[in-house]
């Protein structure tokens, strides 16, 4: 969805290395279209991206329920004045003015450790105080589940067919026909949370590496390769103490949530729709998720090759920073994490790029990654379904998702990707492919049954029998989802 992003981004930085050079009629603009003759790139205004928004007014405030603590999701939805130290924020700010100018409306936010329980509070007082919410995965499937959020089809105003709306969400998030969440550019912490691979440049160039750009393109960056590649660089080395512990050298610094990474990576999800977009579990990948595991273990679980956060705990519990630091003091040939500790890396000293997740093999078609659940989603109450407030929160949402893509967006990507270390055009065009074909997997952001999270604990706890976990969970799962299909009206 970000792909008319980044391509802009690469032309930027083109056109800035031919600027001095160029002739006043090397370029030629027309009403639709801008050919940048240096370098061969046009960008062409796409309709997906152009919203239709009412010339009316909304007075009012328009308050989002929203988590406040985590992931700072109220500040990339609201800010009461701009930021000179910060460009997102000061463009979060900049929308808001905006909203305030075309539709009169005064975006605000309640901030709330538990908005599962404080809509569901609101739902049942029937005060109407929330115009949507925002919350990270988990917890606004718990807000559908307890029926209190609305389906977004039925929101006047909402247009989720534009592409400033993740349609790979909308996708994979609906049930039934009905999409109860949903995100896109209204804000960035599904970007944030994208699940990235990092190499250290200083690193792969002393190894004498083969260009790994070119083997991503070339459709030859795959778990074999991977793993051949890790196995066999001689890089890893203990600590001046021999020891291998958080100050050792590692091939791959990472944590947990890596065997989501290599999960997801291979095509695979807890959770399958079928022809109806009724959701269901399915036995039949159950093989190869048992390859997948096998795969991650031999990795994750090799203690002079990788360094897992989440096994250092008892040092910080904060534990993330300990592989960060591996990667940023050149103690780490590759490094997996969410897209947002991109923006943290930019006073490295060295450069690094950025690479997607290998594919399981080169029979398949595209490099998938995760969206962490971490990440935000946008939902409506139910309350608003038959009143006039629905097309006002619609209207108002798809504003605020047709904007963010305006103001909000380029500004991210220039934090993420403008940085010191990320110049180089190929990790542009990686960055294109990580985002080109990311997954939402409802067995995920519910956890039916404790499934997927059960397969995370195989990984973590070094155990190689996924035929025993899924026998164990699957019933549950089943029994879980039934009821939640139950509890939103959908009917197998």
């Amino acid at each position: 969805m970000k792909k008319a992003i980044v391509l802009l981004l690469c032309a930027v930085m083109a056109l800035s290395c031919f600027a001095a050079c160029a002739k006043p009629d090397e370029t030629q603009q027309t009403d639709d279209e801008t050919t940048a003759a240096e370098t061969g790139v046009v960008e062409t205004k796409d309709p997906n991206y152009e919203a239709d928004l009412p010339e009316e007014k909304f007075p009012g405030d328009f308050n989002i329920l929203c988590e406040g603590s985590f992931w700072a999701t109220d500040a990339v939805l609201y800010q009461k004045e701009g930021s000179d130290a910060d460009n997102v924020l000061d463009a979060v700010w900049r929308r808001c003015s905006v909203m305030k100018d075309v539709f009169g409306v005064d975006i605000t936010v309640t901030p709330s450790a538990d908005t599962t329980s404080a809509l569901k509070n609101s739902v049942k007082s029937g005060d109407k105080s929330y115009d949507a919410i925002c919350a990270r995965m988990p917890l606004i499937a718990s807000s559908a589940a307890n029926g209190d959020l609305m389906d977004l089809y039925d929101a006047d105003g909402l247009d989720l067919s534009k592409y400033y709306w993740d349609q790979s969400a909308n996708e994979q998030l609906s049930i039934g026909h009905k999409l109860f969440y949903t995100v896109g550019d209204i804000i960035v912490t599904d970007d944030q949370c994208t699940w990235t691979m990092m190499f250290n440049k200083k690193i792969a160039e002393a190894l004498d590496l083969e260009d790994l750009y070119t083997v991503v393109k070339e459709n030859r960056w795959t778990f074999d390769y991977f793993y051949s590649l890790i196995k066999d660089t001689g890089f890893p080395k203990p600590n001046d103490q021999g020891e291998w512990d958080y100050m050792a050298s590692y091939a791959f610094s990472t944590h947990r949530d890596m065997a989501y990474g290599f999960f997801y990576a291979a095509g695979m999800s807890f959770i399958t729709k079928d022809s109806e977009d009724i959701p269901f579990i399915d036995p039949s990948n159950n093989e190869k998720i048992q390859n997948i595991l096998t795969y991650s273990l031999k990795i994750m679980r090799d203690t002079q090759l990788t360094i897992d956060a989440h096994k250092w705990v008892h040092v910080d519990p904060w534990a993330t920073r300990l592989t960060e630091a591996a990667f940023r003091e050149d103690r780490a040939l590759f490094y997996a994490e969410v897209l947002n500790t991109v923006t943290s890396l930019r006073t490295m000293d060295t450069d690094f790029g950025l690479l997607p997740v290998p594919k399981y093999d080169a029979a398949q078609k595209e490099y998938i990654t995760f969206v962490n659940p971490a990440a935000s989603l946008i939902g409506i109450p139910i309350y608003h379904k038959n009143d006039n407030n629905a097309r006002r929160s619609g209207v108002i949402l798809e504003a605020l998702a047709y904007y963010g893509h305006e103001i909000i967006t380029p500004e991210f990507y220039e934090k993420a990707i403008r940085g010191k270390s990320t110049r180089d055009i190929e990790s542009l065009d990686m960055l294109d492919i990580i985002l080109r074909n990311r997954t939402y997997d409802l067995g995920l952001i519910n956890d039916w049954g404790a499934m997927s999270s059960a397969y995370s604990d195989l990984v973590f706890n070094n155990k190689n029998d996924y035929a025993s976990s899924f026998k164990r969970t699957s019933k549950s799962a089943e029994k879980s989802l039934n009821k939640f299909l139950q509890k939103i009206g959908v009917n197998r």
